[in-house]
């Protein structure tokens, strides 16, 4: 669970998420801007997508939380997914191989190359379904400036470093 904090009430903040999330400061912009962002919010849950410049770029990160009260003001807090369709995805594959290799095995064949397939689809499908740390620093960054704060949170040892230098 990641928390971003904001000293602006719940519905300060809501209106903020609103803003910040609108179309309209997206719009006509798919060049110049580094990332734009698709979002919903359905009473106090959030979600947030960055857009592709295709139709539907496959395994990308989701960001999915609430805004809740807190004591010093209110914050959004949530974790970083992916869409239902790619775990599903995910797990058909595997699922297929699996099948496969119930029937090698009533076979009496060799396994070997069956396990590598199956083992290369298992290490593929963790890599798939990951988070990297550049991609949650990018949301974390546009999260951050909905709560009006500045962003700390998925930066390296040694970024830290050189923003406490300066």
């Amino acid at each position: 669970m990641v928390r971003f904090p904001s000293e602006l009430s719940i519905d300060e903040l809501t209106e903020n998420w609103d803003e910040f999330t609108s179309p309209a400061r997206f719009a006509g912009s798919d060049d110049t801007m580094d990332l734009i962002f698709v979002a919903k919010r359905k009473e106090n849950k959030v979600k947030l997508v960055r857009r592709a410049r295709t139709v539907r770029e496959p395994f990308s990160c989701v960001f999915r939380g609430e805004i809740v009260k807190t004591e010093q003001g209110s914050e959004i807090k949530g974790s970083f997914t992916k869409s239902c369709f790619d775990y599903i995805l995910c797990a058909a594959v595997l699922g297929i191989l699996f099948y496969i290799r119930s029937f090698i095995i009533e076979r009496g064949a060799s396994l070997g190359a069956m396990n590598t397939l199956l083992i290369a689809a298992i290490i593929g499908s963790i890599l798939l379904l990951a988070n990297f740390r550049p991609t949650k620093r990018r949301y974390a960054e546009f999260l951050y400036q909905i709560t009006g704060k500045d962003a700390k949170l998925f930066l390296s040892r040694k970024e830290i470093k050189e923003n406490e230098d300066q």
